[in-house]
């Protein structure tokens, strides 16, 4: 069953953050024909989706780990 994990939810939301940010940044870019606020935003994209990727293994990582020590 799964926990409640108030710092996983804090990661998740923060990564989702990041990625808002970068489509928001991108479109004002593309908008204003600005490519000094286009370009961060497309950085940011990326950026937040290895931040949920990363959350996401280490999510995993700890749940396998707790179940292996369960099993001993």
């Amino acid at each position: 069953m799964p926990k409640f994990r108030p710092f996983s939810i804090f990661g998740r939301l923060l990564a989702s953050a990041v990625v808002v940010a970068g489509f928001y940044l991108l479109w004002l870019g593309f908008v204003e024909g600005n490519a000094l606020k286009a370009v961060p935003g497309a950085v940011l994209i990326p950026a937040g989706l290895y931040l949920m990727v990363s959350q996401r293994r280490t999510e995993a990582r700890q749940d396998s780990e707790r179940e292996a020590n369960s099993d001993d």
